[in-house]
């Protein structure tokens, strides 16, 4: 081996050590695709018209770049300077000047006549269930029309109906996107905007705030429950139900702890004295999978750690921290846990 080639070799171990690490956190991340925002993984109708517009753009677009590439490639290589060789001069070809000019033009027409053509498709009218998404700093309000609850972070909707969604913002711009079930729409302050979707396949899919709308942008995120008909239906009506009398000594003392504390100011738990409107609902807390907009999986743990050190976990985030002994806390998560 020459000595050149040997500091070489030794500068190629970390490029291949980081592709290693690359594919290693490619094939793990492909794991996680069903909570995961992908254009391409649709499960809802407007997501797969959404998708089956983006395909046919790139499509088209790809089919212009390639012959614009071919077209300069032949240009250079057979026009190219010679030695000996003058080339012609050409004042101009009308002809070729108004063939460049009108493909152009029927490119674009062709791309709006389809993009007009699916956002036609992506405004539905029956609405058998209708639901209020308010976006928060740094959480989503979920209420259901008719209904007498709210719950947050976590929308559940039946397959194979359609929905429509009333979005509307409570402080700042944010935009509401479950890429897997529809397209993305902005939630503006005092404006209501309209998202109706028929989603087809039940599973759970992750929804993300797509416009940067404060320091805990990247923490604001929902799941989409799409369910059975039946399955929906069960976890509606338990919804309507007030939350359940605690029943173990640390979940009767959590309940009147908070019922004193400023939790009662801020959050609503139906059944109780509890009715504060600035917070999320929490009559049903124990049935979420996640807290924090799904910045923690709903854990005893998790639920600890979020009620002493709030700040901790989301830099910023309105829920404030309250000096709580470590039984205070025990008695609070008790009870939390016991709302299902």
């Amino acid at each position: 081996m020459t000595p050149d080639r040997a500091p070489r070799g030794h500068a190629l171990r970390p490029v291949l050590l980081r592709a290693a690490v690359l594919l290693a956190l490619t094939a793990g991340l492909a794991g996680c695709a069903q909570v995961s925002p992908n254009v391409f993984q649709t499960h809802g109708a407007s997501a797969h018209d959404i998708k089956v517009l983006t395909i046919t753009m790139f499509g088209i677009l790809s089919g212009v770049l390639i012959t614009v590439w071919t077209l300069l490639a032949l240009v250079l290589i057979r026009f190219r300077e010679r030695p000996g060789r003058e080339p012609s001069q050409v004042h101009g070809n009308t002809t070729i000047e108004v063939v460049w000019t009108a493909i152009p033009a029927v490119i674009v027409v062709v791309l709006f006549a389809l993009t007009m053509q699916t956002t036609g498709r992506l405004v539905g009218s029956a609405e058998p269930v209708q639901l209020t998404v308010t976006g928060h700093q740094w959480w989503w309000q979920v209420s259901y029309t008719g209904a007498d609850f709210e719950t947050a972070n976590e929308i559940h909707i039946p397959a194979d109906q359609t929905i429509r969604l009333d979005l509307l913002s409570a402080d700042v711009i944010h935009t509401f996107w479950c890429p897997q079930i529809a397209g993305k729409i902005q939630m503006i302050p005092g404006h209501v905007n309209r998202l109706t979707i028929l989603p087809v396949t039940p599973g759970k899919y992750l929804g993300v705030c797509a416009d940067f709308c404060g320091a805990q942008h990247a923490h604001m995120h929902f799941l989409v429950y799409v369910e059975s008909p039946a399955a929906f239906s069960t976890w509606f009506h338990h919804e309507l139900t007030p939350a359940a009398q605690p029943t173990g000594a640390q979940a009767i003392a959590g309940e009147a702890a908070m019922a004193r504390l400023p939790c009662a100011s801020c959050h609503t738990i139906r059944g109780t004295s509890m009715a504060g409107t600035f917070g999320p609902d929490l009559t049903h807390l124990a049935s979420r999978s996640t807290i924090a907009a799904v910045t923690l999986t709903n854990t005893q743990t998790n639920l600890r750690r979020w009620i002493s050190d709030p700040q901790g976990v989301k830099p910023g985030t309105h829920m404030p921290d309250v000096p709580l002994t470590p039984q205070i806390v025990s008695e609070i998560v008790a009870y939390l846990e016991e709302l299902r």
